[in-house]
């Protein structure tokens, strides 16, 4: 054999090499789909999280695979739920429709009873698009939270998923660290606040609690080959109480390392409305020492779950969807940290309403880029549909956000809606958060640009009497007076 035929038979055993690298990488992630076919969408909903992140500026919190993630899109600065607990805030985000239409402000309410007949949940419309929709982890409530539950409605919530992916876990190796004080006696044993009020290291490897176990489940279904275009919905349980996370996690936050809250000490003589137990047991419950430990938990939780989202990004890369696929990720609600003495979330400050939100939609969002517009969880799913070509179902509260992908700084909706009940609700603007209890009689409002803590109400103050009026018509106008002609 010449060197001519040698160098021929080389080079097509080298193509040969390729084409069979090519066939088994086609095998194990699945032929890409043309170009012109629907994005998938990747749907990733962490739970009880604040936006204490490296990309939203946090000092402290380690998140490089979410910082990476919003360096590929959108990071919503103002973002907000549009009710400060899991159940409601998922509610309005899956149905498309505001608690004041649905009536769900609690999580003993379900909200799949109370869409008008007719009106398909997000992953329903997906569905009947010709998605094939994939659940893991906690996107919605199972029946056995509401108080009027039905067998018909959790076999709704069954039929939205085409597949449920099972994620196994290992329960913690360690036990969780309580108070050391006595529990108080006005607060009952079996009661939630009580009985979540743990964390601690688990002892376990990552993979082997839930998030991990969940994130694993997740990169092995992306990287298989799927005929229709995906809605992969991912539910991630970290950093709800209780706090728990793998040893490493709490290795990066030493206790006596961490800030506790500062606030004035008259900081709620101000506020019309006396919290509950719910928010101020951690409070009073825990020692100081105690308090640096639950907030060193929750950092290390959303590290934790940060390296999850990691994996789940690196296996949608090596799939080779990451080109054709939407990203949205956000969070069902903020978190109090000891802010105005308070803790846990279901609250109308900025702490309990304020939520991460990220979306990456390539071609589409402008990447890397920062928007400081308020914004509403409600917009997601016409967002998601209007981003993969779908039409917009009719009747829906929330608008599509496509156009301020394109463009962060575009004019936007005038505020932002939270509520807690139907007489209890806030609206945050640019600059001004405005809450009434009840009525204009028992307001708060504070200026974002003087007062970002929410320490001094300045409802009361004549000084600015125009701008309480103002934003109290607005609040209770209702929502579509939000709305401007450039964000119709």
């Amino acid at each position: 054999m010449d060197r001519r035929d040698f160098l021929k038979k080389s080079s097509l055993f080298a193509w040969a090499g390729v084409f069979g690298e090519m066939v088994l990488l086609e095998r194990a992630y699945g032929s890409k789909r043309k170009a012109d076919e629907k994005p998938d969408v990747l749907f990733i909903a962490i739970e009880d999280i604040a936006p204490l992140m490296g990309c939203y500026g946090h000092p402290v919190v380690k998140t490089p695979n979410i910082d990476a993630l919003a360096k590929r899109g959108v990071l919503f600065n103002r973002a907000y739920c549009q009710v400060a607990v899991c159940n409601p805030s998922r509610a309005c985000i899956s149905s498309g429709l505001r608690p004041e239409t649905t009536g769900v402000f609690n999580n003993s309410v379900d909200w799949r009873q109370r869409i008008p007949k007719g009106m398909l949940a997000l992953p329903e419309f997906f569905r009947d698009n010709g998605y094939e929709t994939v659940n893991c982890g906690k996107i919605h409530h199972h029946q056995s939270y509401f108080k009027d539950a039905t067998k018909e409605a959790q076999a709704r919530e069954d039929r939205m998923w085409l597949k449920k992916l099972p994620a196994r876990s290992k329960s913690p190796v360690r036990p969780p660290i309580s108070p050391e004080a006595k529990r108080p006696a006005w607060l009952k044993e079996n009661d939630y606040t009580a009985r979540s009020l743990k964390w601690g290291p688990t002892g376990l490897e990552d993979s082997e609690q839930r998030d991990g176990a969940i994130a694993d489940a997740v990169a092995k279904e992306l990287k298989a080959k799927h005929d229709k275009p995906l809605f992969m919905a991912v539910g991630l349980h970290s950093p709800h109480y209780e706090l728990r996370a793998p040893d490493r996690y709490f290795e990066l936050y030493p206790p006596e390392e961490i800030t506790l809250a500062k606030n004035p000490e008259n900081d709620l003589a101000d506020v019309p409305h006396k919290y509950s137990f719910f928010n101020t047991t951690d409070d009073k419950w825990l020692s100081e020492d105690e308090k640096r430990q639950v907030i060193a938990a929750y950092y290390a939780c959303i590290s934790y779950v940060d390296t999850c989202v990691g994996t789940i990004m690196d296996a949608l890369k090596q799939a080779g969807r990451q080109d054709n696929t939407v990203v949205c990720l956000w969070g069902d609600h903020g978190m109090h940290l000891g802010e105005h003495f308070l803790w846990r979330k279901y609250t109308l400050f900025e702490n309990a309403a304020r939520v991460p939100f990220i979306i990456v939609a390539p071609d589409v969002a402008k990447a890397g880029a920062l928007c400081n517009r308020p914004v509403e969880l409600m917009d997601i799913y016409p967002t998601l549909a209007d981003l993969c070509g779908l039409r917009v179902p009719a009747g829906l509260d929330g608008i599509s956000m496509k156009s301020l992908l394109k463009d962060p700084e575009r004019p936007w909706k005038k505020a932002a809606f939270t509520s807690q009940s139907e007489k209890n609700r806030s609206l945050r603007t640019q600059r001004w958060r405005y809450t009434e209890w009840g009525g204009p009689e028992n307001a708060e409002l504070y200026d974002h640009a003087e007062d970002p803590g929410e320490f001094n109400n300045l409802a009361r103050d004549l000084k600015y009497a125009d701008i309480v009026a103002e934003l109290s018509e607005l609040l209770n106008s209702g929502w579509k007076s939000s709305l401007i002609p450039q964000a119709r």
